[in-house]
């Protein structure tokens, strides 16, 4: 099945007054009222938003030096970052910093540690804010009648860490500040003007260019003089501390033992305040660039948690940060390098969409570094171009410069460089990565082998993951990213002019790369891995659909057949929450349009159980890369570009408001939106770089309003629209009659909230259907939602829970069918998601009834049920409230006094006959609010068949 060919862009100048439409008619208003300044509320929104959420801690962070993501609160400036653990008695601040790769292993290493000892609060409770929003960390110790508060942070604009403290109560308190080395070893010290100078190293050997650093400590607010490694002081109730330490890196400066200890031994209470300013004001300029609402604030604050995190780890300027980020707390796997296969690349795909491109700036140096080492190693192994390993560190080096028999790294870090320019339309980057990009793709032009007879080019021995063994043929990984390669390089050469005979060549090969292979699997069609070697791999990644993000080479504009091929790989990777799977999973399943209210659970999660309170998502084999999770993943459900379509809320939950401003589209188009009602409120499009622009109506089949830079230019109508757009001009579109001003007050306010007071549906056509279709619930019920359940019959692989028409119905023509195999052990049970309140529970009342006729099945009306079997009797509608409690262990009973959990129903219902049962919510759960609706069946012990009917389901 070839992939599918994208929409190329124009970029000729067109005539001003064009206004062109696919399948449009536009009416041009009359108004030649001068163009009006176009306020922009998306600051107003962001920093409005970003405040409501911050990490906690009520005891001291454990996981600290296990060589992965740490579970502390964090802080850094995008070159020094800082991870803070232990209690007042003994806290410690490990420092790390991205240029500190040991020449002698090529590896990051810790730089040192600030310890902060209180002895006389040992025992004190313990509480720590990650404030997100002001980039600080606070902390509250309290110990009887005593609290030593803290506020610390690393100066967004200087490598200065800071702490101020400051004690309450009658008491004094003894104070010790001890700098160690990385590895928490007693460096070299000195001592000058008020100043502990500690001299460090990356590492225990010291090889030519290892890189050393200064830690420059004093403290202000007391007279207290350092010795050796520790500066003494007394804390006086009443009075502020500050403690104070400049890094600076032999990377940074020859010089930089003098500028550490000038810049510490300046430090005024004056040029401290100043220094919090400018650290106050580039996080408020960050944060004030894009901003989302949506219902779950889980996912939500993920999203913005990601964001300081990538604000936290990475600068223009600065070394790029590798695996685990700036937080280097001792010896980190995989070196911490700069892993080519998904790790590197996966970090900084969110600085796109969520319009923080600015911290893309530090990605592209160490691969263009490495470009000698790609040349000779492409020619050793007898071709053009360059090949690159698996893992590469900065300066041209690498820890382990190993293949692993695998050809894709270097197109897998074209990636970045790729959608940046699609994202950005930068003639000035396009110039400095083309000389990188021209190397990739020559090799691929010199690799690529031609099959005269099926017209094709394919890729040969190379795998798809790490060690895969010879023969394997077409990875779908290297081919979705070797068409991204020379898309992208054919844009780039257009836009710039240059390259005017080789573009013919790139496009041949684009339009004739083997097609993504496919295979049949539980009766579906579903993406292999290979053409010929790995097929179906079921071991914790997403290769599988990685033509498609980030190959970027299906989305919704793709053929029917190819999307749905897309999205049942997606289903059956089944791969959420494995090790390696969600840095791209969850945007290619938006990008495809997957269930998005499974997106959206499975988000929560991500959120939640994977994600420690610093609001670091973490999983096994990797760190900074799931800053793309809940990021890219929910920002491709708000807004999708990559096909040259700009789509707002293309795959969203129904009965869900949401509302964005400031994301991202490809051609530097800013969009914000606002969804209400299941209802496009409003587009607002910000051309940053002009030209013309594509745009999905979002009101199909309407006609809507259209203004540019706030002045009425007429109204359109159509599918798919096309406008010509000026640099910096500001396009409102809302549907017909929406008049300017309600727009602006729309684009002001914040997302509302939505709730729901009913539920009533028989499953017929336009009443509620179900949100989900044979969908076990793994989420509130901790992955154990189904357990010892097969599928009952004919090649089903697990239980059902699917609506049926013209078998068993209460009233009109459809039900809810229900179906499983019980297997005998002693937990056996299937509770399937059938429909989500996408955001806007239903709060439960005194007088709220649960209402449902359910139809159990036996041998008498089903083929597959035993005779002399109950076991389709042990089903109920169970429910799951907004704080994870169940209605089957609440307690509540049916009208006849039977337990509503579905193993108390069993035998209590007639089989094969319609039952009436109804819950009184409002006697046990009022004031509960619930997110979701399950179908139950639960019976230990039990063997065989079950399956039966729902129907006329009622709640209100």
């Amino acid at each position: 099945m070839a992939s599918s060919r994208r929409y190329r862009r124009p970029v000729s100048t067109l005539l001003a007054s064009a206004l062109m439409a696919i399948g449009l008619t536009a009416l041009q208003g009359g108004s030649s009222a001068a163009a009006q300044t176009v306020s922009d509320p998306t600051q107003a929104q962001a920093l409005r938003t970003v405040a409501q959420f911050q990490g906690e801690w009520d005891s001291p962070p454990t996981t600290l030096t296990n060589g992965e993501t740490a579970d502390a609160p964090l802080m850094g400036n995008g070159d020094v970052g800082d991870a803070v653990g232990g209690s007042a008695d003994d806290q410690t601040f490990y420092v790390g910093k991205n240029d500190f790769f040991s020449t002698a292993t090529n590896g990051i290493e810790p730089l040192g540690r600030i310890v902060l000892a209180v002895p006389g609060l040992a025992g004190a409770g313990y509480h720590a804010v990650q404030n997100i929003a002001r980039a600080q960390v606070e902390g509250t110790y309290t110990l009887g009648n005593q609290t030593l508060s803290s506020r610390s942070w690393v100066s967004a604009t200087q490598n200065l860490f800071v702490t101020t403290l400051r004690l309450s109560g009658s008491r004094t308190q003894d104070a010790t500040v001890t700098v160690q080395d990385g590895l928490g070893h007693t460096p070299s010290t000195s001592s000058k003007n008020g100043v502990l100078d500690a001299d460090v190293q990356a590492g225990t050997t010291d090889a030519p260019d290892n890189p050393h650093a200064r830690i420059a400590t004093s403290v202000r607010g007391t007279s207290a003089r350092p010795s050796g490694n520790r500066i003494s002081l007394i804390l006086k109730p009443g009075v502020t501390y500050t403690l104070a330490a400049a890094i600076q890196s032999s990377h940074d400066t020859p010089h930089y033992q003098s500028v550490a200890h000038a810049t510490a031994a300046a430090l005024t209470d004056g040029s401290l305040a100043k220094l919090y300013a400018a650290h106050e004001s580039w996080w408020r300029s960050y944060w004030s660039r894009s901003f989302v609402q949506i219902p779950d604030q889980a996912v939500e604050k993920s999203w913005y948690g990601s964001l300081y995190l990538l604000g936290s780890v990475s600068r223009a300027g600065k070394y790029a940060p590798g695996l685990w980020g700036n937080w280097i707390t001792g010896a980190m796997n995989w070196y911490g390098d700069y892993h080519a296969n998904y790790n590197y690349e996966a970090a900084f795909y969110p600085a796109l969409s969520t319009n923080h491109v600015a911290q893309m700036g530090s990605y592209d140096d160490p691969v263009l570094d490495w470009m000698p080492r790609g040349k000779a190693k492409a020619a050793a192994a007898g071709y053009k171009g360059v090949l690159y390993p698996v893992g590469i560190s900065p300066n041209g080096t690498s820890a382990a410069d190993d293949l692993y028999n695998q050809k894709s790294d270097a197109v897998n870090f074209a990636s970045d460089m790729v959608m940046k320019y699609e994202y950005t339309r930068s003639a000035s980057y396009a110039r400095k990565v083309l000389p990188y990009l021209q190397q990739v793709g020559l090799f691929w032009q010199d690799y690529l082998t031609w099959d005269a007879t099926t017209g094709t080019y394919n890729i040969e021995n190379d795998a798809p993951q790490e060690g895969g063994a010879y023969p394997q043929t077409n990875s779908i990984l290297s081919l979705g990213l070797v068409h991204l390669l020379f898309q992208g390089l054919t844009d780039m050469s257009e836009d710039l002019h240059l390259n005017a005979s080789l573009i013919p060549t790139w496009q041949h090969i684009d339009s004739h790369l083997a097609p993504l292979p496919t295979m049949t699997r539980n009766g579906q069609t579903v993406f292999r891995q290979t053409s010929e070697g790995s097929g179906w791999v079921s071991d914790g990644n997403d290769v599988a659909v990685q033509a498609v993000y980030p190959g970027l080479q299906v989305g919704l504009n793709s053929p029917a057949d190819l999307l749905q091929t897309a999205r049942n790989t997606v289903a059956q990777l089944d791969n959420w929450h494995s090790d390696n799977s969600p840095a791209t999973l969850y945007a290619a399943a938006a990008m495809v349009g997957y269930n998005p209210s499974t997106l959206m659970e499975e988000l929560h999660a991500e959120a939640t159980t994977n994600s420690y309170p610093n609001m670091a998502v973490h999983h096994y084999g990797g760190g900074i890369e799931n800053l793309n999770v809940t990021t890219s993943g929910l920002d491709e459900m708000l807004l999708q570009s990559a096909q040259h379509d700009i789509k707002v809320f293309p795959n969203w939950p129904t009965d869900s408001n949401a509302k964005f401003g400031g994301l991202l589209a490809y051609g530097n188009v800013l969009v914000s939106s606002s969804i209400r009602d299941n209802a496009v409120e409003y587009v607002r499009l910000t051309s940053r770089s002009g030209g013309n622009v594509t745009v999905t109506n979002p009101w199909p089949g309407k006609t809507m309003d259209y203004y540019a830079n706030g002045v009425h230019k007429g109204t359109l109508s159509g599918t798919t629209i096309k406008l010509h757009t000026t640099v910096g001009e500001s396009i409102d579109l809302a549907p017909a009659g929406t008049s300017g001003a309600t727009i602006r007050h729309e684009l002001s306010q914040p997302a509302k909230a939505a709730t729901t007071t009913s539920l009533t549906t028989g499953f017929e056509t336009g009443q509620p259907q179900l949100t989900w279709t044979d969908t076990v619930d793994n989420v509130d019920t901790q992955g154990d939602g189904n357990y010892g359940i097969t599928g009952l019959c004919c090649g089903l692989t697990g239980p059902q829970a699917a609506v049926r028409t013209g078998e068993q119905a209460h009233t009109g023509d459809a039900s809810l069918m229900y179906s499983g195999y019980a297997n005998g052990g002693s937990y056996d049970h299937a509770y399937m998601q059938v429909h989500g309140f996408n955001g806007a529970p239903l709060t439960v009342r005194d007088d709220t009834t649960l209402s449902y006729w359910i139809f159990p099945q036996s041998d008498v009306t089903s083929p597959w049920v035993s005779a002399g079997s109950d076991d389709s009797t042990c089903v109920a509608v169970d429910l799951i409230f907004t704080d994870g409690s169940a209605l089957r262990d609440s307690g509540a009973t049916d009208r006849s006094g039977t337990g509503i959990h579905p193993a108390d129903q069993c035998g209590r219902l007639t089989l094969d006959a319609w039952n009436h049962v109804t819950v009184s919510l409002g006697a046990v759960e009022t004031g509960h609010a619930i997110s979701k609706v399950l179908v139950g069946y639960d019976h230990p012990g039990a063997t065989g068949g079950y399956r039966g009917y729902v129907d006329d389901l009622t709640i209100g």
